[in-house]
């Protein structure tokens, strides 16, 4: 598929077939993510991928318990349905005090990547600003070491149902000639 396809077609995606994820596509889904911009080409990026239920039972366990109030109406709990779950871990030295952004550009490339495969998939954050305890209860469960942080959890699998239409706003609305 092509990219502005792929990109106009991305949903988010909790609902996933009960059908497998092979291995060697989501290496070629990684090596994709591992091509995002980072700070300095500082390339920091570990990928954690999760497989076993009960280890995306607990992540989405975690994901519940640390979920602020404005958001208790969409639970995690399909993390542990998913067949594949990637943690997008960066280097922190390797960031360049931009451990977020390092993260959040590969989860997009990785988000994309799924799509023009025929994959979906959502992005969840490990990362609160100011709220360390869901990144702390990632990095101890996944055994993810001191220097090292996740900032993404994105699920991968074939979509269990078709997404409806994105609404989107009017471009004319966000776009600013010179000035806002």
């Amino acid at each position: 598929m092509e990219l502005e396809r792929a990109i106009r077609l991305r949903r988010s995606i909790r609902h996933f077939a009960a059908r497998d994820v092979s291995p060697a596509v989501v290496k070629r889904l990684l090596d994709l993510a591992r091509r995002a911009p980072s700070s300095m080409n500082g390339q920091p990026w570990h990928f954690v991928v999760v497989r076993d239920p009960a280890t995306k039972r607990a992540l989405a366990d975690i994901k519940n318990r640390h979920c602020p109030p404005e958001k208790k109406a969409f639970p995690a709990d399909f993390l542990a349905h998913a067949p594949v779950v990637v943690v997008i871990c960066v280097d922190v030295e390797r960031s360049h005090d931009r451990e977020l952004e390092n993260g959040v550009l590969a989860a997009g490339h990785l988000l994309l990547a799924a799509r023009a495969r025929g994959l979906g998939a959502v992005y969840l954050s490990a990362h609160t600003a100011g709220r360390p305890a869901l990144r702390s209860d990632v990095k101890r469960l996944l055994a993810i070491p001191a220097a090292v942080d996740p900032v993404s959890i994105v699920p991968l699998g074939h979509p269990a149902r078709r997404p409806a239409a994105k609404a989107l706003r009017e471009l004319r609305t966000m776009i600013h000639d010179e000035r806002f």
